[in-house]
């Protein structure tokens, strides 16, 4: 609405005397100046949006191309949720659990099977403080030496299942019949408070109960695909029994061929039993990232917007200064200018504006920055490749606009244009 009404309220302003006396006036008087200007505000905010889009899609690379700690490919997860019924104890869960990964372990191709309280990427474990007595790096003062931690309950092939890889010491040992408790601590707790090395045998002490840690995982990532900031703590499931699992089952087998053989293995040891939330384990990431993924998205639909709405302009704003200054051109061609030289000057005043709208969008370009610096990764938000890549794309864009229109000169006739006058 704006675009139209300002014109025609321009319009309606403009007296015939100073319409006529703009008539062969280079550039068209004031309503000119006006179009120019909104070409050049344009071009300033498709470069800020191309900046800030090319970072953006820079980042979400970045991330789809991070370690999360964890083998994103080859394996299905779902979750099995029990019930009361028929499984009232802790030794009939686990005797269910136990039934439901030799199942899985059994089927063609699978390779690794486990089950956990809570998928990495999922945000979904639950949170409690341990202790760590006797831990070289505690300082003494209670917020440090007792760090809030996710725990996560998990059977003794989940890291096989996972792809996660343990760094020190080794996994859950097998069943036996009394209460093992161990725990495992991802690299990060161990390195803050065992450093060099030392975490292996040392105690964890967790709701009244000491827990030997045997091994040190690299942290699979429960909040985001770049980084975790809370330590991990991992307890054998036999110990700290959960009623439903999430399993995971590592097989190079295409996921939608594996899922009706899982779901037919559970029904023959419980038809009560349902599957759901079953998936490629890829999907984890593809979820966590769907945030980063609409805004590259937005933002690099806008950007494409602005530059064709940039590149649009220039084009109407050349053609018509080549309509309205046919008098000039027949003008100078008659009196010696080769049509090359004309061009050159048309198409100079188009570029003219262009170099003004990617000065005026420089100051946008660093305000986008610094408005995105939190969000990105792996990535400076004045990144020069891009800001390199971006300015030369938003340049050819913008002299292609130019140029086609510009080019009409070649064809004017000056005595022709001087007749018609």
């Amino acid at each position: 609405l704006a675009a139209g009404a300002l014109p025609a309220l321009w319009a309606a302003r403009t007296g015939l005397a100073e319409a006529l006396r703009h008539v062969a006036v280079r550039g068209g008087g004031g309503h000119g100046r006006m179009r120019r200007g909104m070409v050049v505000v344009q071009v300033a905010l498709s470069l800020v949006l191309l900046s800030a889009g090319g970072v953006l899609v820079r980042s979400l690379d970045g991330l789809l191309s991070a370690d999360p700690g964890f083998a994103a490919h080859d394996a299905l997860t779902f979750r099995v949720p029990v019930t009361g019924e028929g499984y009232p104890d802790e030794a009939a869960l686990n005797a269910l659990h136990d039934r439901l990964l030799a199942a899985f372990g059994s089927l063609p191709g699978v390779t690794a099977t486990g089950g956990v309280s809570a998928l990495p990427l999922s945000a979904d474990s639950n949170q409690t403080q341990v202790a760590l007595p006797g831990a070289p790096g505690n300082t003494g003062e209670a917020d440090h030496d007792n760090p809030l931690v996710d725990v996560l309950g998990a059977t003794e092939e989940i890291f096989d299942a996972l792809g996660a890889r343990i760094v020190a010491g080794r996994g859950f040992s097998p069943p036996s019949g009394e209460p093992v408790y161990e725990a495992i601590v991802d690299h990060t707790l161990a390195e803050e408070f065992f450093p060099g090395g030392r975490a292996l045998g040392a105690t964890l002490q967790m709701g009244g109960q000491d827990h030997r840690i045997v091994g040190v995982v690299e942290q699979p990532r429960l909040y985001d695909v770049h980084r975790d900031d809370r330590y991990q703590v991992w307890l054998r499931n036999r110990e700290y029994t959960y009623g439903s699992l999430f399993y995971v089952v590592r097989s190079p087998r295409p996921a939608a061929s594996l899922a009706g053989e899982v779901r037919a293995a559970v029904r023959r040891i419980d038809p009560a039993l349902p599957v759901s939330e079953l998936r490629p384990i890829e999907a984890l990431v593809d979820a966590s990232l769907g945030r980063q993924r609409l805004s590259a998205t937005l933002v690099g639909a806008f950007a494409l917007g602005a530059l064709v709405l940039a590149a649009m302009g220039l084009f109407g704003i050349v053609a018509a200064a080549v309509t309205r200054r046919r008098t000039e051109i027949g003008v100078r061609m008659a009196l010696g200018a080769d049509a090359g030289r004309v061009f050159r000057l048309v198409l100079g005043d188009g570029l003219a504006l262009v170099g003004i709208g990617l000065l005026i969008g420089v100051p946008g370009v660093w305000l986008a920055g610094r408005l995105l610096r939190g969000v990105l990764v792996g990535v400076s938000p004045f990144d020069p490749a891009t800001l390199v890549a971006v300015a030369f794309g938003l340049a050819a864009v913008t002299t292609v606009a130019c140029w086609i229109p510009a080019r009409r000169v070649t064809g004017i006739d000056p005595a022709g244009s001087l007749r018609a006058d």
